[in-house]
């Protein structure tokens, strides 16, 4: 079981080049803890209802020259929960992400998965979401040269709204867990301007994600994670660990290849570890002179019992470190 952790891990590393992904999607240091977030087939795999409300201050201060000061802000709701009944989850995804200049996008997303147990106790989720994807601008644009038709066709703030579809599938056993997932399979394309060259279309991404829970005892765990995506142009991968003590605290960190160092720690309070409150701080390390010198991102997680309709068995693999 390990050594087939290991042979993932080492495939993505071996995969992963050393440029970076331009980021067309908000990323997200705590993807661990709101996976579905990044792949559908994560609705109700906690095994509860879950709501989380995600923050992301990304670069702190950031001074721009031409389009106004301020960092890239990004505001993420998502709810999950099973219906073990029906072997299946559901899921919702809200998303608000805006530059300092004004452009950014937001998307409403609607997740299903189906959930098949094996019969070494492990579970293989199936999921896809849908739903719309919007693209905001500005009119903060500066032409090359004057009188350009595209740029003087814009007036004020606008936006455009496609369709948006992503699929994933994700293998869960007690100790380990493994997941793939195509995002923005549809490719949405935007076109700006009354005359329709300035076409600007979503890459398909591509993200594969592995973590693994060693107990050392009954109260401290450690959990190696790694991630990568690409759009089959240019990559990201990070990779790190968090050490949970008494399922109630965790203290970790993890390094995003060529862009920055990440601290991550948080608590579960209430019964059942129902409250979680996550925080992470990315202290980057290249290109620093262009960006800025920090990030700093907020969890905020609640989970109550799953609904008693259509309830079912309850799902037989969990992940601890997912669940409280």
């Amino acid at each position: 079981m390990q050594k087939t952790l290991r042979y993932i891990f080492l495939t993505i590393l071996a995969f992963s080049g050393s440029k970076t992904l331009a980021q067309q999607d908000a990323q997200l240091s705590q993807y661990m803890f709101n996976p579905l977030y990044i792949n559908p087939a994560a609705a109700g795999m906690d095994g509860v209802t879950r709501f989380q409300l995600h923050y992301r201050n990304q670069w702190s201060d950031y001074q721009t020259t031409f389009d106004g000061n301020g960092s890239l802000g990004t505001q993420i709701f998502t709810a999950s929960m099973p219906l073990n009944g029906l072997h299946s989850g559901i899921g919702i995804q809200f998303v608000n992400d805006k530059t300092p200049s004004g452009a950014g996008y937001q998307n409403a997303l609607l997740s299903y998965s189906y959930q098949i147990g094996l019969s070494n106790g492990s579970v293989v989720s199936i999921g896809a979401k849908g739903g719309i994807y919007t693209k905001t601008f500005d009119s903060k644009f500066r032409p090359r040269d004057a009188g350009d038709p595209v740029v003087d066709a814009l007036s004020g703030s606008f936006n455009q709204t496609k369709t948006d579809f992503s699929v994933g599938v994700l293998y869960k056993t007690v100790t380990y867990q493994v997941g793939a997932s195509l995002n923005h399979v549809n490719s949405p394309t935007y076109s700006i301007g009354t005359d329709k060259t300035g076409a600007y279309a979503i890459k398909q991404v591509l993200n594969l994600t592995g973590s693994f829970d060693y107990y050392f005892n009954d109260d401290i765990k450690v959990s190696p994670m790694a991630l990568w995506k690409t759009d089959f142009n240019t990559n990201v991968l990070e990779g790190g660990a968090i050490v949970t003590y008494s399922e109630k605290y965790w203290l970790g960190g993890s390094y995003r290849l060529n862009d920055a160092g990440i601290i991550i720690a948080g608590i579960s309070m209430l019964n059942n570890n129902a409250l979680r409150l996550g925080y992470s701080l990315d202290l980057t390390n290249v290109g620093a002179s262009a960006k800025a010198p920090l990030s700093h991102e907020i969890l905020l997680s609640y989970a109550i019992p799953a609904p008693r309709l259509l309830a079912g068995k309850k799902t037989p693999v969990r992940t601890p470190r997912f669940r409280h």
